[in-house]
């Protein structure tokens, strides 16, 4: 099936934690790139480029849901997928699909050889694609860390890419008329082929009538039926990012595919590119529609293998086939991502587990041909296109960073503390009093809360809003004196907060111990240049302004929320050094955070423009 759903609760995996092709690509590519790419999350600007690929994508979907028994070439009446309050389609649903309620159109009306068919769906081009386009542009607007204009990308090279796509599917169409339909042209006719997880087409899941171009039995294969028959899975273009995902059963990795072709009664997997194929990417491709090959062999039981892998370079309109692994790769690829997920995501790894090691850069012509040759003899030819060469030492790129100890601002002398010395975890010690619990939860997780004193000094001790604490000794009660490891901090309302999660420990101090409060830090000053703006507030949905910022001893995230969003932060672009003063020590997502309260500064010490670029 096209899609496999993870269950969390049952494998115990974050699935914000899984592996992909991306990372996996990443990591191959250089360790040190996927640290600072999934770790401190140094994001990458967003060219225009990538509003390109999704409108290509998007409009090619449209069109591939469509037919032309039901729409004419200009029909407006468009087909829409219900969804659930969570924008996935709602295929446990049987109301809301559109097709259903469609009267044909008259059979003369409809193709009857490939030109025909090709005109309709170049029709349909045009109904959908200023749609698609301006859709992606708005998308691609939204992220704050863009880069470049839109008036950069051609509408017209994103039409004939897809046009070219259309080209590449109606050549499936052909081979399943000849080929009268495959296994499935009678089922299909009679209304019983219908896979788990359908073509989307407008109809729901589970749908057992006669299509209305199915025509009779022994009659010929017509081209309407072929289309009908040859329609791939892909994801439907309605529902939300990532919503159609399918997991290895052990919801440790997952992916995505673009088009699952089935007709033939075997698999053949096709990764949509809007590009022309030239470049390193094109070795990337490569190893993900193997990934792609190798998911979809976990998740049958291992007894489906692909029959086919394919890149359609939608710039040229050309086919690469990829080489397909055996099943002794497979269960290599099974083993050998098994290990790097327990190294890099059951846990949050150091940078010293991430070497610096880039692979060779490869040379592709167009249509992801090898060049000749086909890699670059200088061992660091990676590392002078990597966006990341400001800030890793294995990079000759020169780049200073701030470094600063000390600001003159406002009339005062503000002490800086360097990103990798901003502590967001303390242990600290005192006596327990106002003790709730401890109570054992059916998760195994702990709920407890209490004061914590320490001579003068008072704090509130909790469980962190997102669970997780195990760790609590048995003995504690109230006046108790107790040790609270590697716990967070922060200030509520001149209030010392001492959050606990599952990194924390409550044991009994003992008598020689010391950790007073007083000496948690929960304020802290910095200086750095913004290294990615990742949160701008829209009036909708978004409420925040979040940006990463580095110096040259690492990096933090900086976030605030409603009021406390400076004014500042409009006239604010990567590449800025700014200084954050009095902000609120923090931790998200296991990275390093310092959050703008009351009494929290931001200030604009040099513009990106005279600054030597990132």
């Amino acid at each position: 099936m096209p899609v496999r759903r993870a269950n969390p609760e049952v494998s115990g995996v974050d699935p914000y934690r899984r592996l992909s092709a991306s990372q996996v690509i990443t990591w191959k590519n250089c360790p040190r790139l996927w640290y600072y790419s999934y770790i401190p999350k140094l994001k990458s600007p967003l060219p225009p480029q990538i509003l390109r690929g999704n409108a290509v994508e998007d409009c090619i979907s449209r069109i591939l849901r469509e037919s032309p028994v039901l729409l004419s070439p200009s029909d407006g009446n468009l087909i829409s997928s219900p969804l659930n309050s969570d924008g996935s389609v709602s295929y446990d649903s049987e109301d809301g699909w559109a097709c259903p309620g469609f009267e044909p159109r008259p059979k003369e009306s409809w193709p009857k050889n490939r030109k025909e068919l090709h005109d309709w769906a170049l029709s349909r081009v045009d109904v959908h694609f200023d749609y698609c386009w301006n859709a992606a542009i708005k998308d691609w607007k939204s992220s704050p860390n863009r880069i470049g204009k839109s008036e950069d990308i051609d509408p017209e090279e994103g039409r004939q890419m897809i046009i070219a796509g259309i080209k590449l599917h109606l050549d499936q169409v052909e081979l399943c008329l000849n080929a009268n339909g495959g296994p499935y042209l009678e089922s299909w006719r009679k209304g019983e082929f219908r896979p788990e997880w359908p073509a989307p087409d407008g109809f729901p899941k589970k749908w057992n009538m006669p299509h209305p171009g199915a025509e009779q039995e022994l009659s010929p294969m017509s081209w309407i039926e072929s289309w009908e028959i040859s329609r791939p899975w892909f994801v439907d273009p309605d529902g939300s990012s990532f919503s159609e995902t399918t997991c290895h059963p052990d919801d440790w990795f997952q992916g995505e595919y673009d088009l699952v072709y089935r007709w033939t009664g075997g698999i053949r997997i096709v990764d949509l590119k809007a590009s022309v194929g030239k470049g390193d990417r094109s070795g990337g491709y490569l190893e993900q529609l193997r990934l792609y090959s190798w998911i979809w062999w976990e998740t049958h039981d291992r007894t489906d293998e692909v029959e086919g892998l394919e890149i359609w370079y939608l710039g040229p309109g050309t086919i690469k086939e990829v080489p397909m692994p055996d099943e002794l790769e497979m269960s290599t690829y099974n083993d050998e991502l098994g290990q790097l997920y327990q190294k890099i995501h059951s846990k949050v790894p150091e940078i010293t587990d991430c070497p610096p090691d880039p692979l060779p850069l490869r040379y592709f012509d167009i249509g992801g041909k090898p060049s000749n040759p086909a890699i670059d003899p200088d061992p660091k030819a990676r590392c002078v296109r990597c966006n990341l060469r400001g800030v890793c030492e294995n990079s000759d790129y020169e780049l200073i960073l701030p470094s600063l100890q000390r600001l003159e601002k406002f009339s005062h002398a503000w002490p800086i503390t360097a990103m990798n010395n901003i502590k967001t975890r303390h242990t600290v010690i005192g006596d327990v009093s106002e003790l709730n619990g401890p109570n054992l939860n059916s998760n195994g997780e702990i709920d407890l809360s209490f004061r914590l004193v320490d001579g003068y000094e008072r704090a509130k001790v909790k469980v962190h809003r997102f669970g997780g604490l195990k760790d609590v000794s048995r003995s504690i009660q109230n006046e108790s004196k107790v040790k609270i490891e590697n716990a967070l901090t922060s200030i509520w309302r001149s209030e010392l907060v001492i959050d606990l999660d599952s990194k924390s420990i409550v044991s009994i101090a003992k008598d020689d111990e010391s950790a007073p409060m007083i000496e948690v830090e929960t304020r802290v000053n910095v200086v750095g240049r913004i290294w990615s703006i990742n949160a701008f507030p829209d009036g909708k949905g978004v409420a925040r302004w979040s940006i990463t910022l580095v110096d040259s001893s690492g990096s933090v995230g900086v976030v605030a929320f409603k009021q406390f969003i400076p004014v500042i932060a409009a006239g604010l672009s990567r590449g800025d050094e700014i200084a954050i003063l009095n902000g609120e020590i923090g931790e998200f997502a296991g990275q390093k955070q310092v959050r703008l309260g009351p009494g929290a500064r931001v200030v604009l010490l040099k513009s990106s423009e005279d600054l030597d670029p990132f």
